[in-house]
C-alpha cells in the first residue's frame, strides 16, 4: 500500500464562484446534472439516480429527466423525461436555484438540497449532499474547463464526491439512504443538431482545440501504439463518460471526447481525487473496449465494457468499468432528414475496479460507478478501420482490416517486411449475420 500520497494539490481555493454555479442565460444551452449512488438503509439495496435540469434556446425550451435504477434487483424502476416551454424552468443567478415543477436543486458550495418527484411512478426523494472535495473544472490545468464542441465551445466542470443523506419513497415504502452524489454543470454555445451553425465563438473554440491538443501532446510520451481503431459513430459530437467511487473515498472522472477513435490514445480527461483535495489530471490515456453493444436501428455499436490506462510522471493508473444493471438506451430522434440521425445516451449502472501506483507503491480501488455514452449516428451508419502495427518478435509489418456496412464491404491487408516479406489482400462483401447485437472484441 502506499504511506503516502505524493498527488497534485490545487491551490486549495475552490475554483468555481457563486456566478459560475449560477444561470448564464442567455446561453444558448445550460445545464445542471446530479448523479447518485446509495444505499438504502432498511434492507441495503443498492441504487442509482440520476437527474438533469436544462435550457436551450434553439427551440426554445426547457427539460427535465431522472433515471431511478435499483442495483440490487438490476432494473431500471422509474424514470421520467419530458421537453416543456422554457418558462416553466427557472433558475437564479449567482447560486444553484434551479427548479421545474416540484423538482429542484439548490444551494452552494459546499452543500445542496435535492428534490425529485413522480406521483405518476410513486416516487419522490429528498437529498442532502455535503462536498467532501472541491469542484473541478474539466481540463482544469489548461482551459480551465473551456472545451470546444464543432465550431463553439461550452464550459464544462464537476464536484466528484459528496456525502448523501437523505429520504426514499417508492411504491408506498418510506426508506432511509445514505450514500454518494456528483454534481455537473456545463453552459455554451453550440447545437447538437446543428454542430457546424454557429460561428460567434470560433476564435475562442480555435484556442480552446489549440490549447487541449497542445496540453495532451506536451504529456504524452512518443510510442508506437500495437494498435488504433476508429469508427465513424465515435465522431467528435460523442463521448464516453464515468464517475465512480471507490471503498476508500477516492473518486474518479473519465470523459473522453473521441475523434473517431474506438481503440487507443484518449483525447480526453481522466481525474482521480484522493485524500482532502488532492487530484491528479491524467493526460496520457489510453483505452479499449471490452464489449460493445449493438442498436441496429441507428447501425452503431457502443461500449458497455472498457478499459482505461493512464499516466503523469511516476504515477499510474489501470481501471475496468463494466455493467451490473440493465442498460436504459436514451433515444432522441432529430427532426428532418439531416446528415446527423439522433441524440442516443445510455445510461449504465455499473463496477469499476483497478490499481493505483507511484513510487511508494500501489493502491487497489473498487467500487460502484456510473457509465454513460453518448452518441451522434449519421446516414453513414458503421464503419471501421483497424490498424495493427507487427512488432519484434511478432515481426515487422502492418495489418489493416476496413468494414463498412453502409457499402456492405470489408477489405484485410497484411503486409510483413520482416523476418520475411510477406504481402496478403482479402476482399469481400459483409453477411448479415456478421452484424449482431453484442460483440467481443
Amino acid at each position: 500500500m502506499t504511506k503516502k500520497n505524493n498527488s497534485k494539490k490545487d491551490t486549495q481555493k475552490n475554483p468555481w464562484t457563486h456566478e459560475d454555479e449560477g444561470d448564464h442565460y442567455p446561453s444558448m444551452k445550460e445545464w445542471w446534472c446530479i448523479e447518485t449512488l446509495f444505499k438504502t438503509l432498511e434492507d441495503n439495496r443498492k441504487w442509482n439516480l440520476k437527474s438533469s435540469f436544462a435550457y436551450e434556446l434553439e427551440t426554445p425550451s426547457c427539460f427535465f429527466l431522472y433515471h431511478l435504477f435499483d442495483m440490487t434487483s438490476k432494473k431500471l424502476v422509474a424514470r421520467n423525461s419530458t421537453n416543456d416551454d422554457i418558462k416553466m424552468l427557472s433558475y437564479k443567478k449567482n447560486k444553484v436555484d434551479i427548479k421545474y415543477k416540484e423538482n429542484s436543486i439548490k444551494g452552494l458550495y459546499p452543500n445542496y438540497k435535492i428534490h425529485i418527484e413522480d406521483d405518476k411512478n410513486d416516487f419522490s426523494i429528498d437529498m442532502t449532499y455535503n462536498a467532501k472535495v472541491f469542484p473541478h473544472w474539466s481540463a482544469q490545468d489548461s482551459t480551465n474547463g473551456y472545451l470546444p464542441f464543432g465550431l463553439d465551445y461550452y464550459r464544462y466542470g464537476w464536484l466528484l464526491n459528496c456525502d448523501l443523506l437523505g429520504s426514499l419513497k417508492f411504491m408506498g415504502e418510506q426508506y432511509k439512504i445514505k450514500g454518494k452524489g456528483y454534481l455537473e454543470k456545463a453552459w455554451g454555445n453550440w447545437s447538437y443538431m446543428n454542430p457546424f451553425q454557429k460561428l460567434s465563438g470560433f476564435r475562442k473554440t480555435i484556442s480552446t482545440y489549440g490549447n487541449l491538443f497542445y496540453w495532451w501532446f506536451s504529456h504524452r510520451k512518443p510510442t508506437i501504439l500495437d494498435r488504433i481503431a476508429f469508427t465513424t459513430e465515435n465522431n467528435p459530437f460523442g463521448y464516453d463518460w464515468f464517475w465512480g467511487i471507490f471503498k476508500n473515498n477516492w473518486s474518479v472522472f473519465y470523459g473522453n471526447s473521441l475523434f473517431w477513435i474506438s481503440e487507443g490514445p484518449a483525447v480526453g480527461v481522466l481525474t482521480l481525487f484522493t485524500k482532502g483535495n488532492n487530484y491528479l489530471d491524467f493526460v496520457d490515456i489510453n483505452f479499449n473496449y471490452n464489449k460493445i453493444k449493438y442498436i441496429k436501428e441507428y447501425d452503431i455499436y457502443y461500449p458497455i465494457d472498457l478499459n482505461i490506462t493512464g499516466s503523469l510522471d511516476n504515477k499510474k493508473i489501470k481501471l475496468r468499468v463494466w455493467p451490473t444493471c440493465e442498460i436504459y438506451e436514451y433515444i432522441e430522434k432529430f427532426k428532418g432528414n439531416g446528415f446527423y440521425r439522433a441524440f442516443i445516451a445510455p445510461e449504465i449502472p455499473g463496477k469499476i475496479e483497478g490499481i493505483f501506483s507511484d513510487d511508494n507503491g500501489k493502491v487497489k480501488l473498487e467500487g460502484d460507478c456510473k457509465i454513460v455514452q453518448q452518441r451522434q449516428p449519421s446516414k453513414l451508419g458503421h464503419n471501421s478501420l483497424k490498424i495493427d502495427i507487427l512488432k519484434p518478435p511478432k515481426g515487422v509489418g502492418i495489418m489493416v482490416d476496413f468494414q463498412s456496412h453502409y457499402l456492405m464491404k470489408k477489405v484485410f491487408t497484411k503486409m510483413q517486411l520482416a523476418p520475411r516479406l510477406k504481402f496478403s489482400f482479402n476482399f469481400g462483401k459483409i453477411c448479415s449475420y456478421e452484424i449482431s447485437d453484442k460483440k467481443k472484441r
